[in-house]
């Protein structure tokens, strides 16, 4: 498997506070059968409101140590660092100066809990236009996405991967998220799962348990296409099927219309 959002950069965020926490977590990452580790530490835009020099070497400090904690236990497990970078006015600096990109091409997008721009079609357009494209972060968590999944539907179909928390869709983050992240599976709006671990007690790795859930309810197929198949065309830079979907609350997926076929 391979784990596309996680915080196991020590000592960066709110992650991996230190080096001991990073390798517990790199150690329970290749317990669960990952192989593959994108570590993408937050990146707000209070990390470089005074130049990106601080950002850059906190993560090249970081970076070193979890390759040297890899060599020196020796897990089998590779590692690339990239970014989750919340939506900020210093994007274009961002892109222009730091290493965030996953395969070159693609960003880990995140917004605001609380709220999203008003016009955010025309930030992922202007965000498309420079060869680059957003994978949207855990939507199922966003506030007012949960409130109205149809405002979520354009940047799906705007060719955006949506990346679900493994947690949602397991029911640790509470409700709202857990309805939400099903309502995205039923209406195929989900491109990719990550753990989004921060620690191995509030916040731990859940990649096998994400892997049984979806193997149980859609298939091995389609576990393997949201935690293998599509992060490694991420990783290599290639193009991943984004499908146009209806968010509307009455839309019947084509999950649904298959399994009502076969019950008629």
């Amino acid at each position: 498997m391979i784990d596309i959002h996680n915080h196991m950069l020590p000592a960066v965020d709110d992650g991996a506070k230190n080096d001991d926490m990073a390798l517990s977590m790199l150690k329970e990452a290749v317990k669960q059968g990952v192989e593959h580790l994108v570590l993408t530490p937050h990146l707000y835009e209070a990390d470089i409101i005074k130049g990106t020099g601080e950002w850059k070497a906190k993560i090249e400090k970081g970076k070193h140590t979890v390759m040297e904690l890899v060599k020196a236990h020796e897990l089998p497990v590779e590692v690339t660092v990239a970014a989750e970078v919340r939506y900020q006015d210093m994007l274009p600096i961002i892109l222009e100066e730091l290493e965030v990109l996953i395969g070159g091409k693609y960003i880990l997008l995140e917004f605001s809990f609380h709220s999203v721009p008003n016009n955010l079609e025309r930030i992922i357009y202007e965000i498309t236009r420079k060869g680059i494209i957003p994978i949207i972060a855990h939507p199922e968590r966003i506030k007012p996405w949960q409130q109205d999944p149809k405002r979520l539907e354009e940047l799906i179909n705007m060719g955006c991967p949506t990346q679900l928390d493994i947690g949602s869709f397991l029911g640790s983050l509470g409700p709202n998220t857990e309805k939400l992240a099903h309502f995205l599976f039923d209406r195929d709006a989900v491109h990719l799962v990550g753990s989004d671990s921060h620690n191995l007690e509030a916040r731990p790795l859940y990649s096998k348990p994400g892997y049984d859930w979806l193997s149980e309810r859609y298939g091995a197929e389609y576990a393997d296409l949201l935690l293998k198949e599509n992060p490694g065309k991420i990783l290599r830079g290639d193009p991943v099927e984004v499908y146009p979907v209806n968010l509307e609350p009455a839309a019947m997926s084509m999950k649904d219309k298959l399994l009502n076929m076969f019950k008629s």
